[in-house]
């Protein structure tokens, strides 16, 4: 089946599913519930990674919630499971790493968004993540020609458009193969070859602590993303340890107030494990998110809870337009539960 044709299938599933009221119907059946959607930028520039979401888009799903009177703070959403609660599915909001255009949250045509934005403390007002400082490298560069054979990738000229689409693709798979030190002295390697333009200030990346306190004062929630935003299941305790307490320590420092949301890094199934959420609970931390998707149900781990992956092409009808019954039918659980039938 070809990639359009599963596009276009999709989406008549979920237009049947949610307006038929099956989509409704599975909700109900399926009891209480808490969608805990993941975004990582807000912004409308092209993104070589699946992270972005335009501002316009973010305002679009809001109101849709809101419409439903489903859109609360974390904390809020996981009290609603517990069995004294009403039965209905909840939605909150979160963001991780800590970019600057997350201060979109405060504008005033979106209101007072209950929001978490989890932030890798040691990126604040310095470099952005790894795969950003990616991006900036191949996108700003002043050089087009880069070896990567000691990776085992060979030779681009990204003056060729094939050539960058290639090395998006490939690089960032096999750099999270690297230990942290490697990975980002390869990182620092293709900027020496790209020698890409200097960021102004006013284009940053990442947020700086400024900018953090004005999201905390205008009702977002701030939570730890450890320091330098590492794979946790790959360090030793000490290290992980330190990476989680420092995060913490930090923000309280800051804010004058200790958070109490985590997000582990990457945070598949192999990114992090029962040492790592025992380390986040010690810390002090009260819930941790993980990647792994799927709606959170009463008696959900409060140290690995779910979340849907949400950015620009996620929910965009074959139309390119925002789809209501993408977004509610993927995030009920419903079009999952479809999929899984179809393999079993």
């Amino acid at each position: 089946m070809t990639a359009p044709l599963r596009t276009w299938l999709r989406y008549l599933l979920a237009l049947c599913s949610h307006y038929s009221g099956m989509d409704w119907l599975y909700r109900h059946v399926s009891g209480a519930g808490l969608v805990i959607l993941m975004l990582h930028r807000l912004r409308d520039d092209a993104d070589p990674y699946p992270l972005s979401m335009s501002r316009a888009n973010l305002r679009q799903i809001i109101r849709w919630l809101r419409g439903q009177q489903a859109l609360v703070g974390l904390g809020e959403g996981l009290r609603d499971l517990s069995p004294a609660a009403p039965q209905r599915v909840r939605y909150a909001l979160t963001f991780d790493d800590g970019y600057h255009d997350n201060l979109g949250l405060i504008d005033a045509s979106l209101g007072r968004v209950p929001a978490v934005v989890y932030v890798a403390t040691g990126h604040i007002g310095g470099e952005p993540i790894w795969a950003y400082r990616l991006a900036h490298a191949i996108e700003s560069r002043s050089r087009d020609q880069v070896d990567l054979g000691g990776l085992g990738m060979g030779h681009f000229d990204l003056a060729e458009s094939d050539d960058r689409y290639r090395l998006y693709t490939l690089l960032p798979p096999r750099l999270k193969e690297l230990e942290p030190a490697e990975l980002e002295a390869w990182v620092d390697h293709l900027c020496e070859q790209t020698r890409p333009r200097p960021i102004p200030h006013e284009n940053r990346e990442m947020l700086d602590w400024d900018d953090v306190r004005k999201l905390y004062v205008n009702g977002v929630e701030i939570g730890g993303h450890t320091c330098s935003h590492a794979i946790l299941s790959r360090l030793d305790d000490a290290a992980a340890s330190e990476e989680i307490g420092l995060s913490r320590a930090s923000i309280a420092a800051e804010l004058g107030n200790a958070p109490r949301h985590f997000a582990y890094p990457n945070g598949g199934r192999s990114d992090f494990g029962d040492r790592d959420v025992r380390l986040v609970r010690d810390a002090g931390f009260t819930t941790a998110t993980t990647s792994i998707e799927g709606v959170n149900r009463p008696g959900a781990d409060p140290y690995r809870l779910l979340r849907f992956n949400v950015h620009a092409d996620r929910f965009r009808a074959p139309s390119g337009q925002l789809s209501k019954a993408l977004f509610f039918s993927e995030t009920s659980g419903m079009l999952g539960w479809l999929r899984g039938l179809r393999t079993a």
